[in-house]
């Protein structure tokens, strides 16, 4: 077993051993790669135009989505208004009625406590 193994490991060794290209083979492989073309620039940036596009696209729905957003609480900031003003036209409402109902039943009192009042006196 170890013999198969020195082997396998002598022969490993031999074939990963640097050996020199063939002729030619640098420039087989280069006429086989596509070339680049030069790249579209914006302002004289390095980045290629469809990657200004993309920031600028980005950049545009984050400003979007604020005002959105914005807009979003405005809207639920005016209905939470009106809520507490209809709240307070019914507590005032209310508050009305039952001032009028004491106020009646405090004229109500007056009244019997005044017939009383001359009952005594006479």
């Amino acid at each position: 077993m170890v013999e198969k193994m020195d082997a396998f490991e002598r022969e490993l060794r031999e074939q990963l051993q640097a050996r020199s290209a063939p002729g030619g083979f640098a420039d087989r492989v280069m006429a086989r790669v596509p070339q680049r073309r030069a790249r579209e620039t914006f302002l004289g940036f390095g980045l290629p135009i469809w990657r200004w596009a993309v920031a600028a696209v980005l950049v545009a729905a984050m400003v979007l989505g604020g005002l959105e957003h914005d807009r979003q609480q405005r809207l639920a900031g005016e209905r939470a208004r009106e809520q507490v003003l209809v709240a307070l036209r019914i507590t005032g409402s209310t508050l009305r009625d039952v001032q009028q109902k004491v106020s009646a039943r405090d004229e109500r009192e007056s009244f019997s406590q005044k017939g009383t009042v001359r009952q005594q006196d006479e």
